[in-house]
């Protein structure tokens, strides 16, 4: 089952303006801002939330913690009218399990930018031990950042959480 809104209100953790399929498919054919609420990964209690903005071409996929707090976001860009490129994933540490803590709040947060042509840049920036720490690699291989353009409501393939370690484990 697929919720629909405008908007996720993360402060009190669940929609901002619902909407009806109908109104979401309206959106999502003109191109328009709205976020797909996808039930929770197995052992999870935090919905997946799916953001497309076609006019822009770019699709978010969030993943929160059980406290309800941005954990992971996956960004794939549109390339062709046929398919998606996760061109960058971040992933936030917080310093407890308080909910409502903001991304501004996070301890740590990792950010990987992957290139069509397998150059990767990692950017660790760690805010409770003052320090940042930039690694490149090239030569990674990146088929699994392809994504074909999901139909209206099935986006089962982009909301994969566990792409997130064979992209993690794909860089030296």
């Amino acid at each position: 089952m697929v919720d629909y809104c405008f908007k996720w209100n993360y402060a009190d953790g669940e929609p901002g303006v619902p909407l009806t399929e109908e109104e979401a498919r309206v959106k999502h054919d003109a191109g328009e801002e709205y976020t797909a609420v996808m039930p929770p990964r197995t052992g999870t209690k935090s919905p997946i939330l799916v953001t497309p903005v076609w006019k822009s071409g770019v699709v978010a996929v969030t993943f929160l913690d059980d406290p309800g707090r941005k954990a992971t976001e996956y960004t794939f860009m549109k390339k062709t009218d046929e398919s998606l490129f996760l061109a960058r994933v971040n992933m936030w540490t917080y310093p407890n399990d308080e909910p409502g803590l903001r991304l501004s709040d996070s301890s740590s947060i990792e950010t990987v930018y992957y290139r069509e042509d397998g150059y990767v840049k990692r950017v660790i920036k760690n805010k409770v031990e003052h320090f940042q720490e930039t690694v490149e690699y090239t030569d990674v291989p990146i088929d699994t950042n392809w994504e074909p353009i999901p139909a209206f409501g099935d986006f089962r393939s982009i909301a994969r959480y566990e792409r997130d370690q064979q992209v993690t484990n794909r860089i030296p």
